[in-house]
C-alpha cells in the first residue's frame, strides 16, 4: 500500500501521546506512549503524520524534523461544523477534535463529548452542527491533588472508583469526597443538558472512562478514540 493511502494520527495530550495508523480511513493500530519512549526510529518517514498537541513546542519540531509531510491540527483550518463559539482561537485542540469527531455521528441530534481526562471537558453540537461550547473543571487525579496541595495536613490519595458513602477514617473521607464529588458533576451537568435537549447523544472518552459507572443509561456511548477519530475527520476534511 502507497504511504498516500497511509496516515499517522498523534494525540499529544498532558499525559500519554496516543498514536494511531490509518489504511485508507481504517484504524489499523492504536498505541500509547510516554514521552520519552515516543519510537521515532520505528516510523517510517514518507508515511504523513497529523497531530494535536497540548504539550510544548519541542515536540513539533521533532516531528516535523522526521516526517516528510506533517499536518497539524489547529483552529486555522477547515471544520466539518459550523464554529459558533465566541473565541475560537483559544478553544483547545483535543476540545476541536472531539467536536469534529461528534460532527461525524448522529446527524440531525443534538450531541455532547465528555472527556474524563486530565480536566473534566464537556463539549456540545447542536442539531443544526454548530459548536457551541461546553464547560471545564478538574478531572479526577486533580481533585485529589488539589486537597493535598492547598491544604497543611491532608494526604494525597488516588482519585479511584469507590463504593462508599461514608468515610470512616480520614483517607477514606478524601477518596469520597474525590470519586463522588467527580461523578455527581458528570452526572449533574448531563442530566440538565438532557432536560434541555431530550434528544441528547451522550459519547464519553478519555483515560478516566474506566472509573465511571454508566449503569444502564440510553443514549450514552463509550468512545475510546474519540480524539483521534476527530484528528482523522479534520484531516480529511482539509486534504
Amino acid at each position: 500500500m502507497s504511504a498516500q493511502k497511509e496516515v499517522y494520527l498523534l494525540d499529544a495530550g498532558n499525559t500519554l501521546l496516543k498514536l494511531a495508523l490509518v489504511q485508507d480511513g481504517v484504524f489499523q493500530k492504536v498505541e500509547r506512549f510516554s514521552r520519552q519512549d515516543f519510537p521515532f526510529s520505528n516510523l517510517q518517514r514518507n508515511i504523513p503524520i497529523v497531530f494535536s498537541s497540548v504539550i510544548d513546542e519541542s515536540l513539533r519540531n521533532l516531528l516535523c524534523a522526521h516526517f516528510d509531510r506533517t499536518f497539524e491540527i489547529t483552529s486555522m483550518i477547515s471544520l466539518p461544523f459550523q464554529m459558533a463559539y465566541q473565541s475560537p482561537h483559544t478553544l483547545g485542540i483535543d476540545r476541536l477534535c472531539n467536536a469534529a469527531a461528534l460532527a461525524r455521528q448522529n446527524s440531525g441530534l443534538p450531541r455532547l463529548a465528555i472527556d474524563l481526562g486530565t480536566c473534566i471537558k464537556f463539549d456540545f453540537l447542536d442539531a443544526k452542527n454548530h459548536y457551541i461550547g461546553g464547560s471545564i473543571s478538574p478531572g479526577l487525579q486533580m481533585r485529589a491533588k488539589a486537597m493535598a496541595h492547598f491544604t497543611a495536613k491532608l494526604p494525597e490519595v488516588e482519585g479511584k472508583r469507590t463504593q462508599e458513602l461514608i468515610g470512616k477514617n480520614s483517607t477514606e473521607c478524601l477518596e469520597i469526597g474525590t470519586y463522588l464529588g467527580w461523578q455527581k458533576e458528570i452526572e449533574g451537568l448531563m442530566s440538565a443538558y438532557r432536560e434541555r435537549y431530550p434528544e441528547l447523544v451522550v459519547v464519553l472518552t478519555g483515560g478516566d472512562t474506566r472509573h465511571f459507572d454508566l449503569g444502564q443509561k440510553n443514549g450514552i456511548f463509550v468512545h475510546e478514540n474519540l480524539t483521534l477519530e476527530g484528528i482523522l475527520a479534520l484531516y480529511q476534511a482539509n486534504e
